[in-house]
């Protein structure tokens, strides 16, 4: 079997649900992309990451000891440029204009629709190789 054209681009997933990060990483795995899961912020943090392994971030807004906004936030002051989804259930105007201002991308609102995920995840990351992924913010 020929290796996918997705295969060249890794994604993070940070989600403190287990059933979603498994559903996350199964449906990404599928779909050809390199798939990294965490399920405590706090250990991308401590790990030293700074989203270099990543072409994008699928980010968890609400969870327990950090939110996804202030794990992202500290991962663009360690330089991390990768692309972000960040999904919820708890969108706001608040959380908007904190997500713009780091550089998500995309904000998609739970449940997710694994279509729609898809389909934002093949707009950040394309395909040909003569359409490079673009830098955040």
């Amino acid at each position: 079997m020929a290796p996918r054209p997705n295969d060249r681009y890794t994604v993070l997933v940070v989600d403190d649900d287990p059933s979603v990060l498994a559903t996350y990483g199964r449906l990404l795995r599928r779909s050809g992309y390199r798939t990294l899961t965490e399920n405590d912020p706090r250990r991308v943090v401590e790990n030293g990451t700074n989203g270099d392994v990543a072409d994008l971030i699928l980010l968890d807004y609400k969870m327990p000891g950090m939110d996804g906004l202030t794990l992202l936030a500290t991962l663009r002051h360690r330089e991390c440029r990768a692309r972000c989804i960040l999904v919820s259930a708890y969108l706001n105007e608040n959380v908007r204009i904190q997500a713009r201002n780091l550089g998500v991308d995309r904000l998609l609102e739970k449940p997710v629709d694994a279509c729609a995920l898809r389909r934002a995840i093949a707009e950040l990351l394309p395909l040909s190789a003569d359409q490079p992924v673009k830098a955040a913010g």
